[in-house]
């Protein structure tokens, strides 16, 4: 029998739970331990195979191999189980599993794990729990991937000091209790490449190792062990390709692909930052990240994005109610719940994204609000009503002003808006682009405003489409999802037989009978649009940690003069709603 030392007794005390060290050595004597070298299958898509795995070390990645192409489904690490469907259906193996850097695994046969939950039951409980897990992210098209255990570093400027920018890294992390070792090429000096790169899992946190440009073979080695790739370079040094990058040919496109984060190092107190996309023009990486010197805020979002446990906030449409969403987050960031990620459609787009572009400065936020209300931008603004009643310049006039010649990636806290891209018919996900044109196609209520042109296309408001665009933040390492609803489905009787003409309408009005209850034309275009989508927001509830709708009962969908009174109901229900969470639903501020 193999000793079964710390690392696999913890790892397996997280994934089955309490289990006596004696039930553990019997875990490790019936499995098989299997190493997989680099790019070495595990299995292949289609095989008929009942044969369980659990990775002790490495890190596995799942890809689904169609006639046209091959999809990377997500990567699978230390303490996870693999192949448990076919265990339990028989089925062949619906996606092929490779090894992205050297792995083991404990090897189970459909007999052993039979032998296995005969002597301890509560084994098989937790393996289900898990497959339920799975199945229930695969459902809702959660791709969610392991934290990563091995992160390389490579300084695009090789003469900068990162050490003020890490300072404050390092601290978070002893705060939270993370232990993080870093490694060089000096660290690794006394001992085999092999030896080194193996003897990183057996530390339980993070380990960094610094790739350096005068030792290739060193950085190379790093590349194969590492879970996660960052480039740290300053936002304003030059945008070129440097000749690291190309060495480690780090954009060529293959299925060991490791994810690379670029890192914009800025200084204490700069400026909003222009010209992002001159960095991500020729760069093939999945998350640029901003973050200034000595600013805690951007410190702490970046250790959490990096070790994939970010915050993420959907806001939903729904005209002048959309101010809510200001009080909504005022009340979370007094709680100490830091947004991370923010993603919106129509009037949570405008309304977040404005509050991420200011940077959660409220006072900045309400003036530009006050100003937007002051300016009237709906009122005067008739047009001849061939593809919509108003024209919309005021509004186009004022969002340009606002927000300049500012990009969607110049934000400091990462942001999207959708759209409905009326050419295709299909959901348009802003992520780039000039921040106010993006924001006027998410805004872009069909019949009301005409639709904004981007890359040739004509795109209307998103929540024609999805009225609560929850599935876009799954692109994001998140480990919890907070969704604001501001219109779930109500139901409204009448208490008429058939609807009055206008006539009618205008004689009630003037005698002041309100004989009917009607919706406005503005209610009627924007429920009728968006009735799809909020069905499928009843649905997409179960996507998210939390989710919230509020009770915005006698809000119009243009009383914007009211907005401070609906700013302070946002504000109010969330307050009661995070204050009565029970204890063990409080995320934020843990230790």
């Amino acid at each position: 029998m193999e000793n079964f030392n710390t690392q696999y007794h913890n790892l397996f005390h997280r994934l089955f739970g309490g289990m006596d060290d004696s039930m553990l050595d019997q875990i490790f004597e019936i499995g098989t331990k299997k190493v997989l070298n680099t790019s070495e299958y595990l299995f292949h898509q289609g095989e008929a195979q009942n044969v369980l795995y659990i990775v002790l070390s490495g890190r596995l990645r799942a890809i689904k191999e169609d006639p046209n192409e091959t999809r990377i489904l997500g990567d699978i690490g230390q303490g996870e189980p693999v192949g448990e469907f076919a265990l339990f259906t028989n089925e062949p193996r619906m996606a092929s599993v490779l090894a992205i850097r050297k792995s083991t695994v404990l090897e189970f046969t459909q007999e052993e794990y039979q032998i296995l939950v005969s002597k301890n039951p509560a084994l098989a409980t937790s393996l289900t729990n898990f497959v339920i897990q799975r199945l229930r992210r695969n459902t809702f098209q959660q791709n969610k991937t392991a934290p990563p255990k091995n992160i390389a570093l490579i300084n695009l400027q090789s003469d900068l000091d990162l050490s003020p920018w890490t300072n404050g890294m390092q601290a978070y992390f002893d705060e939270m209790k993370v232990p993080v070792r870093v490694y060089d090429f000096e660290s690794q000096s006394e001992l085999h490449d092999d030896e080194f790169f193996d003897s990183l899992e057996e530390h339980e946190g993070l380990n960094i190792l610094v790739c350096d440009d005068e030792q290739p073979d060193w950085s190379h080695q790093c590349l194969v062990y590492a879970d996660l790739v960052i480039l740290a370079t300053p936002f304003d040094s030059s945008k070129k390709i440097r000749p690291i990058e190309k060495e480690l040919k780090l954009y060529e496109r293959n299925i060991l692909n490791k994810k690379i984060y670029l890192l914009l190092l800025h200084d204490e107190n700069p400026t909003m930052p222009s010209g992002t996309e001159k960095w991500l023009k020729n760069r093939s990486i999945q998350l640029h990240i901003h973050l200034r010197k000595g600013h805690e805020k951007d410190t702490a979002r970046f250790c959490r994005i990096i070790t994939n446990q970010a915050i993420g906030l959907v806001l939903g449409g729904g005209g002048a109610k959309g101010y809510a969403h200001i009080g909504v987050v005022k009340a979370m960031q007094e709680r100490g719940i830091e947004i991370d990620f923010l993603g919106g459609t129509s009037a949570g787009a405008i309304y977040g994204v404005t509050m991420s572009f200011f940077d959660f400065d409220f006072k900045k936020i309400e003036k530009s609000i006050s100003d937007s209300v002051k300016a009237q931008l709906t009122s005067n603004d008739l047009t001849l009503p061939l593809v919509s009643f108003l024209s919309g310049k005021k509004v186009i006039r004022f969002i340009k002003e606002l927000f300049g010649s500012s990009h969607m990636d110049d934000i400091w806290v990462n942001s999207y808006c959708v759209s409905t891209n009326f050419s295709k018919a299909a959901m348009k996900i802003h992520d780039h682009g000039l921040l106010w044109k993006q924001l006027a196609a998410s805004m872009a209520i069909p019949g009301v405003f005409p639709p904004v042109v981007i890359d040739q296309y004509l795109h209307v408001d998103g929540a024609v489409m999805d009225n609560l665009p929850i599935e876009p933040m799954y692109r994001f390492p998140v480990s919890k999802i907070i969704a604001v609803s501001l219109s779930g489905l109500p139901e409204r009787k009448v208490n008429y037989e058939e609807a009055p003409s206008g006539w009618g309408l205008l004689w009630d009005k003037i005698l002041r009978k309100k004989r009917y209850k009607i919706p406005s034309v503005g209610s009627l275009i924007i429920n009728s649009l968006t009735l799809n989508s909020l069905q499928k927001q009843e649905v997409t509830k179960q996507k998210v940690s939390h989710y919230f709708e509020l009770n915005l009962k006698g809000v119009g969908f243009m009383d914007d003069k009211k907005w401070k009174q609906i700013l302070k109901k946002g504000y109010d229900q969330m307050v009661d709603y995070l204050d009565t969470l029970p204890e063990d639903e409080r995320f934020w501020n843990k230790k």
